[in-house]
């Protein structure tokens, strides 16, 4: 995949989160670290308030295969590190490979997030990706059924 063509699909997933909660994207010059900010409350029906205005979210999309085995996340450890300190979000989405179909999207505290990679961090090595450590996780760590009902 060029950089070009994951630019446009990063878009294409903060566009879907935008449609779906109260988001707005965040230019790269005003944060590297985030895609998008809350510009309403969000409140659950049984639970009250979700997120609050201000507050920030960072969108990550994985096919749901990618050589034959589950797709996976990769996670930044610096940009995430920023997001957990500001109570941040995930929105977390798998893509059908062929179509680009959402399949699955999720509001994920950061907070969750790093409970799953468990202060698990992998070196980059020659500075890979402009990061000097990452985490990879599969989607399978968030979601059990992709087919299913949303």
């Amino acid at each position: 995949m060029t950089v070009a063509e994951n630019r446009e699909r990063g878009h294409y997933v903060e566009s879907a989160a935008c449609e779906r909660w109260p988001l707005e994207r965040v230019d790269d010059d005003r944060a590297e670290w985030h895609d998008l900010e809350f510009v309403q409350d969000v409140i659950g029906e049984q639970v009250g308030v979700i997120a609050t205005v201000g507050e920030v979210a960072e969108a990550k999309s994985c096919y749901e295969t990618y050589d034959d085995r589950a797709g996976r996340w990769w996670i930044r450890r610096e940009n995430h590190e920023r997001l957990v300190d500001a109570n941040g979000w995930y929105i977390l989405v798998v893509l059908e490979r062929d179509t680009d179909e959402i399949l699955r999207i999720s509001l994920t505290r950061a907070k969750t997030v790093d409970r799953i990679i468990g202060g698990s961090w992998w070196d980059c090595g020659n500075g890979g990706r402009s990061a000097e450590q990452y985490r990879q996780i599969t989607w399978t760590a968030v979601f059990d059924d992709l087919r299913g009902p949303q």
